[in-house]
């Protein structure tokens, strides 16, 4: 059986948060989980897009230390626009819809490691909140 099982808000960002630290919310990237994990985005911000064409991503495993930078670095490029690598990796990915760190790692371009490293202190200055995601039970 397939199913989210959490989500990450992101948002806070360019200066301006509401008190609660996160608002306004930029994106959300949802966390499902079936026979591999995956994430895609749901963005409330009309100006944050996705790198090239990329709709989902494959972690190289089920909470992988390096799947909310990658989801970041996939699904909020604007935010590490900085970086030296980047615009590299952009080019590469022009066409591609699913980033697959589990079984296209051939796929992934060989400056995805250099970006890595690059976005740490970016990623670092981003607001995230966490939401594990559970069946709601009526308590009637």
């Amino acid at each position: 059986m397939a199913g989210y099982s959490k989500l990450y808000c992101i948002g806070g960002v360019g200066g301006f948060m509401g008190s609660d630290g996160i608002n306004p919310i930029r994106l959300q990237i949802w966390v499902g989980n079936s026979d591999r994990q995956w994430m895609e985005a749901h963005y409330f911000d009309n100006s944050v897009k996705a790198l090239s064409k990329i709709k989902t991503l494959i972690p190289e495993s089920p909470n992988h230390p390096y799947s909310l930078l990658d989801a970041c670095l996939a699904f909020y490029p604007a935010a590490f626009r900085n970086c030296p690598s980047m615009a590299v990796v952009e080019q590469k990915l022009a066409e591609t819809e699913c980033l697959d760190f589990h079984r296209g790692k051939s796929l992934i371009p060989a400056e995805w490691q250099k970006l890595r490293k690059e976005a740490e202190k970016a990623f670092q200055e981003l607001h995230f909140f966490e939401a594990k995601l559970q069946r709601y039970a009526d308590a009637c």
